[in-house]
């Protein structure tokens, strides 16, 4: 059983790479900062430190993991900022593993007293690796005997790839209330294949996306309109298209120090339908994340997921000059 379970992870496997398949994911890209738009590097108008982790595929007994670290900061009179990430996606029990280095800059042009247009354009580099040598092809079960035969007839060009890719990213930002942005990722669009490098490229992936921010202190003038309170609701939306793969994601919640809650959708209008909810803590500079992924589609496949993420925000001596939202 184990012979036809291993064949079977292979088709899939080999099937997602044939296809391009999407992007590493989070649920809350909202607190995986600048990952869905480079324009968003230095957002938090301080040092931050970020850790992200995230677990999916529990039931199957073939996890799926993706953790991700960046740090960021904006500097110039905080006109400009700088970030850099790496990320680590494994699939399959370390079958196939994906690692990206990106570097980011932004750029923060002031409209008018609150109103800001941000561009970001980001650097990356993909070191991967298909683990094939642990994998048991079809040519390798003798069915008569039941035995699995050391050597195959299959043949791999390479089992590491080396990749250098580009995005770009633009945000309109009103101070404290609305982030409206849209970014081109693999601007390059690089071969990415094990089995023929040449006809497995990495296709064009854009993200629309929009928050808003409904500050109950600054509603009700109890607070300096600058800052973003302690307490407030916020409404998030982000559409992406990567070649024949479109997924939404609708998200809205509410922070009452130190509590960040709320809730979520996300659907790839096909087969996938998955439900979300969070729950935040933050203390002073400090922030750590939950978030569990439920499946809600007809068919359930082990496709719970759940996520860890802590950040530490360095506050600066000057006011925030744009909202974080965190969902």
């Amino acid at each position: 059983m184990k012979k036809f379970l291993s064949c079977t992870i292979i088709l899939i496997l080999l099937f997602c790479i044939k296809v391009s398949g999407q992007d590493y994911t989070f649920s809350n890209h909202n607190i995986v900062p600048f990952s869905l738009n480079p324009a968003l590097a230095g957002n938090a108008n301080a040092i931050r430190i970020a850790t992200n982790y995230r677990q999916q595929w529990m039931n199957l007994g073939n996890r799926y993991h993706t953790a991700r670290v960046s740090y960021d900061q904006n500097f110039y009179k905080q006109m400009c900022s700088l970030g850099f990430s790496y990320t680590y996606d494994n699939m399959s029990n370390g079958i196939f593993q994906t690692n990206e280095l990106a570097l980011v800059y932004a750029h923060n042009i002031r409209l008018a007293d609150g109103y800001f247009i941000r561009l970001g354009i980001q650097g990356s580099l993909f070191l991967n690796y298909f683990g094939y040598a642990n994998l048991i092809f079809e040519d390798q079960y003798d069915p008569a005997s039941g035995s699995i035969n050391p050597t195959t007839l299959e043949n791999f060009e390479n089992d590491n790839r080396i990749i250098g890719d580009f995005s770009a990213g633009i945000a309109f930002v009103m101070e404290n209330k609305l982030t409206i942005g849209f970014s081109a990722n693999h601007l390059s669009e690089p071969d990415n294949g094990f089995i023929d490098k040449n006809r497995n490229k990495i296709y064009r992936k854009y993200v629309a996306h929009i928050n808003y921010v409904y500050d109950f202190k600054h509603q009700s003038g109890l607070y300096n309109k600058r800052d973003l309170s302690s307490t407030y609701l916020f409404i998030n939306a982000n559409y992406q298209h990567q070649f024949n793969f479109n997924a939404a994601y609708l998200g809205t919640g509410v922070a009452f120090k130190p509590l960040i809650l709320g809730v979520a959708f996300k659907s790839n209008f096909i087969d996938s339908n998955i439900a979300s909810a969070m729950v935040g803590v933050h203390y002073k500079g400090l922030q750590l994340f939950y978030i569990c992924d439920f499946n809600v589609s007809t068919e359930g496949n082990g496709t719970w997921a759940h996520e860890l993420s802590l950040i530490y925000v360095i506050k600066p001596k000057r006011k925030d000059l744009c909202p974080v939202v965190y969902w």
